[in-house]
């Protein structure tokens, strides 16, 4: 009995420690990119940091940008991307295929402002907190959720906005990442992009916000709008229409990266990864919106 007792525990402890390994060294688990509260963004990624997840690699500068460190870029001119979860990329987008990778050289660096499910008002306050950073022109990815993305400045939800490392990299892969493939084992909370969008004055006033952020930073600017997979099935929420005449208001180009999706769609070629995120393929579509939109920021500005 007391044999059989110490095999069943050195299998599991060989099954527990073949877990953890798998987790962390095959999937990347245990080091998620942390995120840090702030008193007027809400909260942004934390400052330089480089990690590894599901073979991604996904860095961060010394702003929280997922771009290169600033004072190792040599490009001549600056432009700032900013956006949400769709121009960070996630998890399942590689550094490299990022849509502001693909643009930037050795003339112009493309700067990705951006994490998840950030709304207008927070990326006006980034850009009240940090400036332009020497970019002459800001490019703004926006979706119709993020009209209704307001900064409440609650404590933050460690399985969307993790601001520790876990001990175990099987406990995040249990508590993190099992309840979004199998219910059973508890219920995700639902994201922003999926919540049902609406059009509080709060909202009008975020983009109002980033909007004079921009003119207080001198840069020129130009809107990209992004529909949902949904959407470009059927119609854009109200939100969609609202956040470009707000745009328009102000004098200010927009970018429909719907009409890209919809050629490569027509194709055969998919570019979402879900209802909203896009895939390696819709980074270069986003790559492209993005260059036409600083061509015409550069050119009405």
């Amino acid at each position: 009995m007391r044999k059989r007792t110490l095999l069943l525990a050195s299998c599991a402890l060989a099954l527990f420690a073949g877990a953890e390994a798998f987790a962390r060294f095959g999937l990347g688990l245990g080091t998620p990119p942390l995120s840090v509260t702030h008193p007027t963004i809400e909260y942004m990624f934390a400052p330089d940091q480089d990690v590894r997840r599901f073979g991604n690699r996904l860095l961060y500068n010394e702003l929280g940008m997922r771009s290169p460190r600033l004072d190792a870029v040599a490009a001549s001119r600056r432009v700032l991307v900013i956006g949400d979860s769709v121009v960070n990329g996630g998890s399942l987008t590689d550094h490299a295929a990022l849509a502001t990778t693909l643009l930037s050289d050795d003339n112009v660096f493309f700067g990705n402002v951006s994490a998840g499910s950030w709304g207008p008002a927070n990326m006006g306050a980034w850009l009240e907190e940090f400036g332009a950073q020497g970019a002459d022109t800001a490019v703004i990815v926006l979706s119709s959720h993020d009209y209704g993305d307001i900064p409440n400045f609650e404590p933050l939800d460690p399985n969307t906005h993790p601001t520790s490392s876990p001990v175990l990299a099987v406990h995040e892969l249990v508590t993190r990442y099992l309840p979004r493939f199998l219910p059973a084992f508890g219920t995700m909370p639902v994201s922003e992009e999926e919540r049902e969008p609406e059009l509080p004055e709060a909202g009008r006033k975020g983009l109002h916000r980033l909007l004079d952020a921009l003119a207080e930073g001198g840069l020129k600017a130009c809107l990209i709008q992004h529909l949902t997979e949904t959407e470009l099935s059927s119609a854009p929420e109200r939100a969609w229409a609202a956040t470009g005449e707000i745009f328009q208001a102000r004098g200010y180009p927009i970018v429909q990266l719907s009409h890209r999706i919809a050629r490569e769609h027509a194709a055969g070629r998919r570019l979402y990864r879900d209802d909203i995120h896009l895939n390696d393929l819709g980074q270069v579509a986003l790559a492209e919106a993005i260059r036409e939109c600083d061509s015409q920021a550069k050119r009405e500005g």
